[in-house]
């Protein structure tokens, strides 16, 4: 038995590069149309969770109040990091402002509600990576430890308070992991500090970037990022 012989151009490398070409022009087009399908719905689910973070710092009551379109980019020297007005009769009644923190696991970004005052609204840590059951009690689910920076200030905490016990602080730390703890009191700190640097900005309605408001990222395994901060 003779095996059929392909066709003359079917042995041309000419036809083999123009067969790979039309399948990776194929393959481009169905991942652009995919793009396209789910990018804003992604967008959507971004922005929602981020509107639930700023309900847990700010005086509101619901997500669809959350100030995502009052988003401020702040630099602060080399550093760039983000914050967000609540605007109500045409000022700015308070900011979220986000930091992040160095801790055992990786960063620990942080969201600090700050009133015009300068006075912590409330504060909350939503991302992470440190340990289950021990690192992660900084977590608001976890413990109230994190309420315990509502109500302070600049004005009523001195600079050596801001610490962990073990430095000689306000705060305690947990038993075995005190690197956590202290990297998310370094960052709430930081954003105190921030507000008082940037209070021009942060309390002036006029500096939101209304028309391209910042957004968050989601990363493949759900967790949520943004701006490197630094």
């Amino acid at each position: 038995m003779t095996t059929p012989q392909r066709p003359s151009y079917q042995q041309r490398t000419a036809y083999h590069v123009t067969l790979l070409g039309a399948v990776a022009l194929l393959c481009s087009a169905a991942l652009v149309i995919a793009d396209l399908q789910t990018r804003e719905p992604i967008e959507a689910a971004q922005q929602r969770r981020l509107g639930e973070k700023l309900v847990q710092v700010l005086p509101i009551e619901r997500v669809e109040a959350a100030p995502l379109e009052h988003a401020v980019a702040l630099a602060d020297g080399e550093r760039r990091t983000r914050a967000w007005q609540l605007v109500r009769d045409g000022r700015v009644a308070a900011v979220a402002v986000e930091r992040i923190g160095a801790g055992y696991g990786g960063p620990i970004r942080v969201l600090v509600g700050i009133d015009r005052s300068g006075t912590i609204i409330a504060s909350r840590v939503t991302d992470h990576q440190e340990t289950p059951g021990l690192g992660d009690k900084i977590e608001a689910r976890r413990t109230d430890w994190i309420e315990a920076f509502a109500g302070r200030s600049l004005a009523n905490t001195a600079p050596s308070e801001w610490a962990v016990r073990k430095d000689g602080g306000d705060f305690d730390q947990f038993t075995g992991a005190t690197i956590t703890p202290r990297a998310v009191v370094n960052a709430v700190h930081e954003a105190l500090r921030l507000f008082e640097r940037q209070r021009a900005t942060l309390l002036d309605p006029a500096t939101a970037e209304r028309e391209a408001p910042l957004q968050v990222r989601i990363d493949p395994h759900g967790k949520e990022g943004g701006s490197p901060d630094g």
